[in-house]
């Protein structure tokens, strides 16, 4: 259940042992944009320079915490660690998000940051966060039509 989509921009983040993932979708873009005060291409530079505030991160990885616990699909087989992780991701605050990422230090965060919102910044994906159907996510700079 935990597996990052690459193809959706998704990345990993392991909090207190708990794998969550991080997924960027417009809706989490936009209030982590509102929450900030920030466009996400900001964000995203401060991110790769090591440069956010803790409350920023928190932010950021709460919002995107949030996407992938709205959208995550909870099959019968899942364990109970699972469902309580994805029950925790739905409800995420930035409170609780900002207390396990001090525990966890900024620098250890911030680069999985900045690899999720490159991600984003890059396109790929349909708003909902499905893959695109034309178009693949390249590493490179994306070619205009």
């Amino acid at each position: 259940m935990d597996d990052a989509n690459a193809l959706r921009g998704e990345v990993i983040l392991v909090l207190e042992g708990q794998s969550f993932v991080l997924r960027p979708s417009y809706t989490a873009i936009i209030a982590m944009e509102q929450k900030t005060g920030l466009p996400l291409i900001n964000i995203a530079q401060l991110a790769e320079q090591a440069a956010l505030t803790l409350e920023a991160q928190a932010i950021v990885v709460t919002e995107l915490v949030r996407a992938w616990g709205r959208e995550a699909q909870v099959d019968e087989y899942a364990s109970a660690g699972e469902k309580a992780t994805l029950t925790a991701a739905k409800h995420a605050s930035v409170d609780s998000i900002g207390a396990l990422l001090f525990d966890v230090g900024g620098m250890a965060v911030q680069p999985r940051i900045a690899i999720v919102l490159g991600r984003a910044l890059t396109g790929g994906c349909l708003p909902s966060g499905e893959p695109k159907a034309t178009g693949m996510m390249t590493t490179g700079i994306p070619v205009a039509d």
